[in-house]
């Protein structure tokens, strides 16, 4: 039945009334078509997450632990906390992985279907609601959106539940429960705020539609204005962190902030079209929301929205089309304060609005043709018309299911900007039934320079589903992992290739490895590596070719290979790629060790050049592989750069390595016979000339 209570113009020839469980199986269907496209290779369309998304998700685990806040501000621009709740709140029942982590959004997606179906059978009637429903279950936008891990997903949901409970109170018939619903209205307009920076809008269309009903209607204001001001009033109190919060931090929320766009005055007009435009004519042009200047609407649903804005003008007297108006006009306004194009996501707000108006358009045209077709065809055009709009939703669909799935993943901004490659990888090791080995190649990180900066570690980590895979990982500018004594395993390069970071002694190695050959992932990222015969004999050759001794304090005498330490690591041997060298130059040296047991919880290798016994000259501190990672049996390569300082005198320069805990710069014993001998070794002495 299409129930148009507010409508005062309406026709008075009106279709036959349908019976409710029409309307329910018809509202099934389309949600039934919006839940496919948000849920279809959910984890493999885009394969990975960008940066906004895992900066999203980092906050959501910083509220997981305890760093609970209704806006970071570490973030640029700073984020609201509701949706990071939500999502930490999801993680932690569900656990994590690329789908787990994309799944909260498409919840909220469908329940935004359902509260914008509510709110308009109540505004416009069944037909347009469930016309506008249909339209926004299958656009590309509003699909996109209901897959991302943005918090703009959670916008048009409460913005419809915002104009739900407004309006209901506004239009309520008794007074009781009018103000019941200002004050779920203004309780939800202050939550609101916490959502996405955009819903600042939501409070200027509820004073924008007070005023304009106001002007038409003094005994509406009458009635509802102290209802209003006290939802209003509810909403500020919610908001006093947030105003103090901005009090503090001026501009913090905003993009490029006002203040800084000097001819924002002159260009408002052009971005206001240009923001119009991107719904019919051309869209968001960042190929990460979309296929670059694809607009929202097909030509002949932007033809019906033209149609439906030109009802709603001549009906604007009537509140529902008047807050509709104002909605979309109000709506608008973020992303035309922003000075690049169109941004899909900063017009997350007008998304459920979008979509009336091409239904009340398609509504209106079904009204005439009722006013103008003989009665005894009245049934043949109902029927003809709904086929119309079954094949317009049919045809929106299928052609988002191409955009979205086929055509919109392969695009190579798209590939670099959701990181593809690491999200194909984390596919394959979710999927892989390879019981082999995985060490991963994972290179440090500046969090200061970016605090939500990730190793290839922890990306991996994110988009992973298994989260009980053995895995080493280790710093491969400076390390390499053999895993089980060199045994077949896989060496994974993420975000690159092995030949982007191993230095020469260490890429050495990759000389017995080949590609693995994993579809979608590049070649030289995933290497099968089979060494335990080459490293037994490199083991073996330490004894003749890396004389190795104890400290003059441990007797300095010759130490029997391998050397074992304390905390279960043995020291294989070593190589120095020169060992006459011009004071100012480097010493290469790679050190070779084997893990016997559980490593303790922290350890840092330190070579050390020395100028006599007691004396250090140059060293370099560190290890590049993860020591809790290592499993028993594991051989590990230790990369170190020495640089001898200026001035040197003409010599021979011993050199010098062993362990310690980096907590309390205590070294690890080294064993001979089951008995500590010695904190650290000897190997062989360098020349240096001036």
């Amino acid at each position: 039945m299409f129930r148009r209570p507010f409508d005062y113009s309406e026709p008075e020839v009106r279709p036959r009334s349908k019976p409710d469980t029409l309307y329910f199986g018809v509202a099934l269907i389309l949600l039934m078509a919006a839940a496919f496209l948000r849920l279809w290779h959910l984890g493999t369309a885009p394969p990975g997450l960008n940066q906004q998304e895992l900066v999203n998700i980092q906050l959501s685990e910083q509220m997981k632990s305890g760093n609970l806040s209704v806006i970071y501000e570490e973030a640029r621009p700073a984020r609201e906390g509701l949706y990071f709740g939500m999502l930490a709140i999801s993680t932690a029942l569900t656990g994590k992985g690329l789908i787990l982590w994309r799944l909260p959004s498409v919840w909220i997606a469908m329940l935004s279907l359902a509260m914008t179906v509510t709110l308009l059978r109540r505004l416009f009637g069944v037909r347009v609601a469930l016309l506008a429903m249909g339209l926004m279950a299958v656009t590309f936008w509003p699909v996109w959106m209901g897959r991302m891990v943005l918090h703009i997903t959670l916008i048009p949901l409460v913005a419809t539940f915002v104009l739900y409970a407004l309006m209901r109170a506004y239009l309520a018939k008794w007074p009781l429960e009018s103000s019941l619903w200002f004050t779920v209205g203004g309780l939800a307009l202050g939550v609101a705020q916490y959502v996405h920076v955009t819903a600042w809008t939501l409070i200027v269309w509820f004073v924008c539609f007070i005023v304009y009903r106001a002007l038409l209607s003094r005994h509406e204001i009458k009635r509802h204005g102290a209802d209003a001001l006290y939802a209003l009033s509810l909403t500020l109190v919610l908001m006093l962190p947030l105003v103090i919060f901005l009090i503090r931090h001026p501009g913090a929320r905003e993009p490029v902030p006002v203040a800084q766009q000097s001819a924002l005055l002159t260009e408002l007009p052009g971005r206001i079209v240009e923001s119009i435009a991107a719904i019919a004519l051309r869209g968001d042009m960042l190929a990460l929301h979309n296929i670059p200047g694809r607009p929202v609407l097909g030509p002949i649903i932007a033809v019906l929205m033209v149609i439906g804005i030109g009802v709603a003008l001549a009906r604007w007297r009537n509140p529902a089309y008047g807050a509709a108006l104002l909605w979309m006009i109000v709506g608008l306004l973020p992303t035309a304060l922003l000075p690049q194009s169109a941004d899909f996501e900063y017009m997350g707000v007008i998304l459920p609005v979008l979509f009336v108006f091409p239904a009340l358009g398609m509504a209106a045209i079904f009204y005439w043709l009722l006013a103008v077709v003989p009665s005894a065809r009245r049934d043949s055009l109902v029927l003809g018309l709904s086929a119309v709009v079954a094949l317009l939703i049919a045809g929106t669909f299928v052609r988002t299911y191409r955009d979205y799935f086929v055509i919109w993943p392969k695009l190579a901004d798209v590939r670099k900007g959701y990181q593809a490659d690491a999200g194909i990888l984390a596919h394959y090791l979710d999927t892989s039934r390879d019981p082999s080995p995985i060490s991963i190649c994972t290179t440090p990180v500046n969090k200061d320079e970016d605090p939500f900066a990730l190793t290839n570690a922890e990306l991996l980590n994110i988009l992973m589903h298994r989260h009980n895979l053995p895995m080493r990982t280790f710093n491969c500018t400076q390390s390499l992992v053999l895993a089980n004594g060199g045994e077949s395993q896989r060496l994974i390069f993420p975000r690159g290739h092995y030949y982007d970071h191993l230095p020469g002694p260490l890429m050495t190695w990759i000389r017995f490895a080949h590609d693995e050959h994993v579809p979608g992932i590049g070649p030289d990222v995933v290497m099968r590596i089979d060494v335990s015969k080459q490293l037994a004999d490199v083991a073996g050759s330490f004894i003749t070719t890396a004389p190795t001794a104890w400290p003059p304090e441990a007797g300095s005498e010759l130490a029997t290979l391998p050397v074992p330490f304390e905390g279960n690591v043995a020291f294989l041997g070593y190589t120095v790629r020169d060992n006459s060298i011009r004071s100012t130059d480097w010493i290469e040296m790679t050190t070779y060790w084997r893990l016997d047991g559980p490593p303790p919880p922290e350890m840092r290798i330190f070579a050390h050049l020395l100028g006599n016994p007691v004396i250090v000259i140059a060293q370099q501190d560190g290890l590049g592989a993860e020591i809790n990672t290592l499993q028993v049996r594991d051989v590990f390569l230790q990369y170190s750069m020495i640089q001898t300082p200026g001035g040197m005198a003409d010599g021979l320069y011993p050199l010098s390595v062993g362990l310690y805990l980096p907590s309390t710069n205590r070294r690890l014993n080294a064993f001979e016979n089951g008995q500590p001998r010695a904190t650290r070794l000897f190997l062989e002495r360098i020349q240096i000339s001036p």
